[in-house]
């Protein structure tokens, strides 16, 4: 909702004064070690869902060394021809992130443009940001996220795995977290894969497998509800609803076909 905002703002003055309107992003996020909510085709493909008319996507490398003024004059002025910027109430910028929207709106000024500081958003008394989103996802409190923003999603190819999900009667999807991306916490989760136009209710397994291997390699495993057809290869992106428990070890396959059967039960309640 935050982003939303910034959008329609920039929509909004651009309009006003015959100006085109224009997202700036960076490729990455800055650090080697953080891990984003979106990649960034994802994050293109919501940008492209607004009214902005261009998209910058900056290389991080080439600017973090900059003082905040540099960064205003020499990027937002002299080469995208800025008049105007607008962005939240908790933006940084600059070397070390030194700067915030203030600095931002005084070195504008300076320069004869003008700032859009967008006040922030609370949801149930909670102020959204890519913090909180960042903290919901890695508590596995992915429902939460629902009341404001669409839910956190995988999008990934699908791959061959030991099929041993065929030989108790649940066949299931395996995918890679692409590594850039935060991993929501271990366990199983009531979700819905989107498989070209189609939707299906699902239930995903987010982990180690600890029953059929334990490998240490955090994957997602999904079943889905109602699905018959083969997948390997293809990608499909499986959206998380609700966190139903942890990812437990069981003494046989039975028992782990018993569960996920329970499983798939709420998952439908849950969608019904």
């Amino acid at each position: 909702l935050g982003h939303i905002a910034v959008f329609k703002e920039a929509y909004l003055k651009a309009k006003k004064h015959n100006l085109k309107s224009v997202a700036y992003t960076f490729d990455t996020l800055g650090s080697k070690k953080a891990k984003s909510i979106l990649t960034l085709e994802e994050r293109l493909k919501h940008i492209r869902k607004s009214l902005i008319d261009y998209v910058v996507i900056e290389d991080f490398e080439a600017v973090k060394g900059m003082e905040g003024k540099d960064f205003v004059k020499t990027v937002l002025i002299d080469k995208l021809n800025a008049s105007f910027a607008c962005c939240g109430f908790n933006y940084r910028f600059g070397k070390e992130a030194k700067c915030n929207c203030n600095d931002l709106d005084h070195f504008f000024e300076k320069n004869g443009g003008s700032v859009v500081i967008c006040d922030k958003i609370e949801v149930l008394g909670q102020t959204i940001s890519s913090t909180l989103v960042r903290n919901l996802i890695e508590n596995g409190e992915v429902e939460q996220i629902l009341t404001f923003s669409p839910p956190y999603s995988v999008y990934a190819k699908v791959e061959e795995g030991k099929k041993l999900g065929r030989t108790i009667g649940v066949p299931t999807i395996n995918q890679q977290i692409p590594k850039e991306k935060i991993s929501p916490k271990p366990g199983v989760y009531i979700t819905c894969c989107e498989i070209g136009e189609d939707v299906y209710p699902s239930v995903t397994n987010v982990g180690i497998r600890p029953t059929v291997e334990s490998c240490g390699n955090e994957n997602i495993e999904t079943h889905i509800i109602g699905y018959d057809g083969i997948l390997y290869s293809s990608y499909v992106r499986v959206n998380f609803y609700k966190r139903l428990r942890d990812e437990v070890k069981f003494n046989s396959l039975n028992e782990l076909k018993e569960q996920i059967l329970n499983d798939i039960e709420q998952a439908e309640k849950y969608f019904k």
